[in-house]
């Protein structure tokens, strides 16, 4: 497994979340609220901000343009593309399961 695949992975599960609570709190981005129990499929009339889906793409988006600003530049490129490549569906999960918690769960 190559270095970026690691760095990737670690830094998907480790700091992303971190990145994201930095960002939604210096660009006080508005807390949703909760969604009752069994609405996945429908925000019903008032869905979750555009400032709250911004925050969560937004640290991923920087990690992706970074990696592909190493593409002309062979050595980087070794490292970074595989980085990115194991980013992206580290945040995902990290991204699903805490968007999740945060609109979906509600005590019974």
């Amino acid at each position: 497994m190559s270095l970026g695949v690691i760095a990737g992975l670690l830094l998907g599960f480790f700091c992303y979340l971190p990145a994201v609570i930095l960002w939604q709190h210096y660009f006080d981005v508005p807390q949703p609220r909760v969604y009752p129990h069994g609405s996945f499929t429908s925000f019903g009339s008032d869905p979750p901000p555009v400032g709250y889906w911004v925050s969560w793409a937004g640290p991923a988006v920087v990690v992706v343009a970074c990696g592909l600003m190493t593409v002309a530049w062979r050595p980087a490129r070794q490292f970074a593309l595989p980085l990115v490549c194991a980013f992206l569906p580290m945040a995902a999960m990290v991204a699903w399961f805490f968007i999740s918690m945060e609109l979906f769960f509600t005590a019974d």
